[in-house]
Formats: structure tokens, C-alpha cells, sequence
């Protein structure tokens, strides 16, 4: 990129933060019961569904600097009226597990602007953040001057005002790992090598941790620095993570960290966009864990 498109992109950087910011606060004070929609992937919408993507959108159009948009709740392109990037995103991933409290998230990622995304792949990806509203709100963001994947906390200024915080410069997943996050487990009973892999882990003395939330899920690995999070599919349990929305920022990331992904044969970034609610398996994480992933995989193909 040029100094003037990373110019954009930092000045589209801190309407999205911002976003965030409002984001969390309408989860905090917003109402978590259902609408009477539903999204295009046949989901029950909640308020709070609705709220945050009116957000992002909103954000987006203010930024003057994004040409489309679309979204998990709008999986079309969208004019935002600017020229230089085009952004997918999921304002609120984890709306099942909303109102029990539990901590959930926002997905972003930004592309070049070439009037449409069929075609491209991961590798096309310019940067991409992930959003954790937990105890604290945190946000992981790739900076393409740096090359880094950096951490950001909300801290308060001298006037009480929110501001966000650098906390990391470089945040790194290490090549092995002994944290499993097993995602669609239903897959097990009719996918033999996902049952295979559980059973590895459980008796190599993995540590469990999964919310069923999959921001979090991932971002432990970030912040720990090891594990993996595998969402294998099977003919009983589909894929349902949706590609651009999820699976693609997550595995951008996950690789400018120093980790590997796969939808069980290749890396997420190899797989072309064939359409705006395309949905793929994922792993993530670790690289020797995902291979040993591919590994057993590979054996269900067989």
C-alpha cells in the first residue's frame, strides 16, 4: 500500500474503534430479545442484532472513505459513497449466547475496493479486527506499517473521556498448543476423525475452554498464545461459520500472528469468494495443532 491509502486506512481505523466503543455500550444498556426478522441465513434477529449493525453502517458511511459494505444481517453490497475499501463485517457474533452474559463480539475486515469481492481470496485481505466485550473491551487489530497484530484496550484521559490504548505492539501465537476449543461437536457422531481428534485430546491432557462464542474462543489463543479452535463439519453438521463475515478475517489474523488456518485441506486465505453468504469450515490457531487437524481430517476424506 502507498503512504496516502494508509493514510485512508487509518482515518477508516478510528471511525471503526469508535464504532466499537458505541457498540459496546448499546450491549451493555440494549435489549437482548428477538425481533420479529430474520437475517438472510434464516437467524432470529435480536435488538441488539439490529442496533449494532445500524452502527457499523453508520460508521462506515461517516468514514467517506469506504465505497460497499455488507454484513451478516445485510450480506449485499452496500453504497457507502466513498472510493477506497470495501468492508465485511459481523457487528455482533454471538447473539445466542447474549443474554446469559457471556462475552461476545464484532468481526471486520477491510479489502481493496474493486467493485466487488467474487473472485478474491484472503490473501487479498488489506487488514482486519476483532472486538471482545467482556470484562474489559478489547480490540485486535492488524497494522500493515508494522506488520504486526496489535492489542487495544479502553483506558480513561485525564478528562474521564474514553480513549483507546495500545497494550501490545505484537501479539504472536507460538507453534504448539494445549488449549482445545471443539466447536460443533454434533459433528463427531457421523465424522469419525473429528471423534478421533477429541479423543487425542482429551487423553494427551489437553486444557478445555470453550464458550461457544466464537470471538472469544478464537481471541484466548491470541492472548494465551497457543491452542487451537477447530469447527469441523459433517453430512448431519454443516458448515455454518459464514466466509467473509467470520472465517476470512479470523484466519487473516490468525496467520499475520505466526498461526495457520484450514478448512481441513488448505489455508482459509486460499479459498476464493463464490458468493456474499458462503460458509466454510474452520481451524485456527497453532500451526502444529491445526496440522495435526488436516491430519486427521484428512482421514475422513479417505
Amino acid at each position: 500500500m502507498d503512504s496516502e491509502q494508509i493514510a485512508y486506512l487509518n482515518q477508516l481505523k478510528e471511525h471503526l474503534f469508535h464504532a466499537i466503543l458505541e457498540i459496546s455500550d448499546v450491549i451493555m444498556y440494549g435489549d437482548t430479545h428477538h425481533v420479529e426478522t430474520i437475517n438472510h441465513f434464516g437467524d432470529k434477529q435480536l435488538s441488539l442484532d439490529v442496533l449494532t449493525d445500524e452502527v457499523m453502517f453508520e460508521t462506515l458511511r461517516k468514514s467517506k472513505v469506504v465505497k460497499y459494505a455488507l454484513s451478516e444481517e445485510k450480506p449485499e453490497l452496500q453504497d457507502m459513497g466513498g472510493d477506497h475499501f470495501i468492508v465485511s463485517f459481523d457487528p455482533l457474533d454471538g447473539s445466542s449466547i447474549v443474554d446469559v452474559n457471556w462475552s461476545v463480539g464484532t468481526i471486520f475486515c477491510i479489502w481493496p475496493n474493486k467493485d466487488k469481492l467474487i473472485g478474491l481470496t484472503g490473501r487479498d485481505i488489506l487488514s482486519a479486527g476483532i472486538a471482545v466485550y467482556g470484562p474489559r473491551t478489547t480490540i485486535l487489530w492488524y497494522n500493515v506499517e508494522s506488520g504486526n497484530v496489535e492489542e487495544y484496550s479502553i483506558k480513561r484521559d485525564d478528562n474521564d473521556k474514553l480513549m483507546w490504548v495500545r497494550i501490545k505492539e505484537s501479539v504472536k501465537i507460538a507453534e504448539k498448543g494445549k488449549i482445545f476449543a471443539p466447536a460443533n461437536m454434533r459433528a463427531s457422531a457421523d465424522n469419525k476423525a473429528y471423534e478421533a481428534l477429541l479423543e487425542y485430546w482429551r487423553t494427551n491432557k489437553y486444557t478445555l475452554r470453550y464458550t461457544g462464542g466464537l470471538v472469544p474462543d478464537v481471541y484466548q489463543i491470541f492472548i494465551k498464545g497457543q491452542g487451537i479452535f477447530a469447527n469441523p463439519v459433517s453430512k448431519e453438521a454443516p458448515a455454518k461459520l459464514r466466509l467473509l463475515y467470520e472465517v476470512a478475517p479470523i484466519a487473516f489474523l490468525v496467520e499475520k500472528a505466526g498461526g495457520k488456518t484450514s478448512n481441513g485441506s488448505h489455508s482459509i486465505l486460499d479459498i476464493k469468494v463464490e458468493d456474499y453468504t458462503q460458509k466454510s469450515p474452520l481451524a485456527a490457531g497453532s500451526k502444529e495443532e491445526v496440522e495435526r487437524f488436516e491430519k486427521y481430517m484428512a482421514e475422513n476424506r479417505n
